[in-house]
């Protein structure tokens, strides 16, 4: 009887985290975060219309030294069109974070997420995981890991939501 209660118990429990996590139709959840580059407080909303690209990242990932650059040249390419680049960094020390992106500058918005609870919100498990919404909201893609041979893939997809809007 023990093992049929703890059974149902542990069910319960792996299908509410299935039910809870964020799926690709779902509505992006809104946040709001501190910029690293000022003072200002920045939403998802004040995104509303535009295909974004979340990007969860931290100093200590290696993938991440490789989709900075990448992602950079698709931001400069795509921006005119409407495309946003958001990078939330989950570096307990901003110092790491900001050593980061010295070394690999881009132009595009950085966050601080770490301790924000925003990278639960949003099911992050590996780093980095880059996260679609189109311009309606929309979850549409969530890419976890990064590759170079990854670029065509994503920039197929970026094409298709400016396509759209």
């Amino acid at each position: 009887m023990k093992l049929a209660i703890l059974l149902i118990l542990f069910t319960s429990v792996g299908l509410s985290k299935q039910v809870n996590a964020l799926e690709v139709g779902d509505l992006a959840p809104n946040f709001s975060l501190s910029s690293m580059h000022n003072e200002n407080v920045v939403k998802l909303s004040d995104f509303a219309g535009k295909v974004v690209y979340l990007d969860f990242w931290a100093s200590w990932c290696g993938p991440c030294r490789t989709s900075f650059p990448i992602l950079s040249k698709l931001y400069q390419n795509y921006h005119a069109q409407g495309f946003e680049i958001v990078s939330i960094n989950l570096d307990e020390k901003p110092k790491l974070a900001e050593a980061f992106l010295q070394q690999y500058p881009v132009s595009f918005e950085h966050l601080s997420g770490f301790g924000s609870e925003v990278d639960k919100t949003y099911g992050v498990n590996a780093m980095p995981t880059g996260i679609f919404i189109d311009a309606k909201g929309k979850v549409r893609l969530i890419h976890r890991g990064f590759k170079p041979n990854h670029k065509p893939f994503i920039e197929a997809v970026l094409q298709k939501l400016i396509s759209e809007v």
